[in-house]
């Protein structure tokens, strides 16, 4: 539409004074513009694509950080404990803890409550008493807690008290030395028991009989194994037990605070259906490749899964004489 002003021909351009109308003159300035511009369908899709190699490629880098942080803070929660075994053994002329005392008594776990700024626990345990009722068996200690582990720290499963499957968890057990043929064992229906590792069945160790030297002795070691078949195991729990426990209640040893070496670390083996006794279950961790280990001079190291197990049994034994180096 065009409107004119002044003198001109009726209708026509030429006509003076005439002007577009604004509506015109909008339609005049959209033809100098820019044409809109966008993403097509398909470079939304490339950059998609893009992002999401970049985040495949950082995420397993960000895990990992996390892991190395994770199996940082485990080493640490291992340090703690030798630094309480061996302030242990300053106020008790040089004996490590006891491993386990009796049936149902409060073992290794307990006895280090009080030099790992924990006594106010250890005061409220009932040392007289069966550990299955004790109350603060569903207290959480922090340092007894690998924190790679993914299940609950804190299990009630029963309503039962004592269930052995309930209480506050710990993901550490001491080493019980190694059964080497000659030599004498102590007989358990969950497994025989050794003598010669630092953590006994109704016995201490003294610092000197480690004889091997504490820096080539185990003293302690991460635990996690559950079954991966069969029917009895097969939860996140697995044969983790609470850290109070120390023994089961009846005569037949099965010990919370300790294990026997006799398999790789990290082995997958099933308590049900391989057959392997609960005393002899193999160490292990959710560390990828191995394990980490508190020697009995409180060093720790990562022991790797694929360690010669000669060597590794060597090193489970106090008194063996072994001509075993940490690899």
């Amino acid at each position: 539409m065009f409107l004119y002003e002044g003198k001109g021909v009726l209708g026509g351009r030429a006509g003076r004074g005439w002007k577009a109308s604004p509506a015109r003159r909008h339609d005049q300035m959209l033809q100098f513009r820019l044409p809109f511009s966008g993403f097509t369908l398909v470079e939304l899709l490339v950059v998609i694509a893009i992002i999401g190699i970049l985040i495949a490629l950082l995420l397993p880098a960000v895990q990992a950080a996390r892991e190395a942080a994770r199996r940082a803070q485990c080493v640490n929660n291992l340090k703690q404990i030798g630094l309480a075994c061996h302030n242990y053994m300053d106020t008790n002329r040089e004996h490590f803890p006891p491993g386990s005392p009796g049936p149902a008594r409060h073992g290794l776990f307990t006895m280090l409550l009080p030099y790992m700024e924990a006594k106010n626990i250890y005061d409220q345990c009932n040392l007289n008493g069966s550990t299955y009722y004790d109350p603060q068996r569903y207290t959480l200690v922090g340092v007894y807690i690998c924190p790679s582990y993914p299940g609950a720290s804190v299990v009630r499963a029963d309503s039962n008290p004592a269930n052995w499957k309930d209480g506050a968890l710990t993901l550490y057990q001491g080493v019980g030395g190694v059964i080497i043929s000659g030599q004498t064992t102590i007989s358990s229906a969950h497994g025989n028991l050794p003598t010669n590792g630092m953590f006994q069945w109704q016995k201490v160790r003294r610092l000197s009989d480690a004889i091997d030297g504490t820096s080539n002795t185990l003293a302690m070691g991460e635990f996690v194994h559950r079954d991966r078949t069969g029917t009895l195991y097969n939860n996140v729990q697995g044969n983790i037990r609470a850290w109070i426990l120390g023994a089961t209640s009846d005569s037949e040893l099965g010990i919370y605070t300790f294990k026997v070496v006799e398999y790789p670390i990290n082995a997958r083996l099933d308590r049900e259906t391989s057959g392997i006794p609960f005393n002899h279950l193999p160490m292990g961790s959710y560390h990828p490749g191995g394990a980490n280990f508190l020697m009995a001079d409180g060093s720790v190291h990562f022991l790797s899964e694929n360690i010669d197990l000669a060597v590794y049994k060597g090193l489970a034994t106090c008194d063996g004489r072994e001509v075993v180096q940490l690899p």
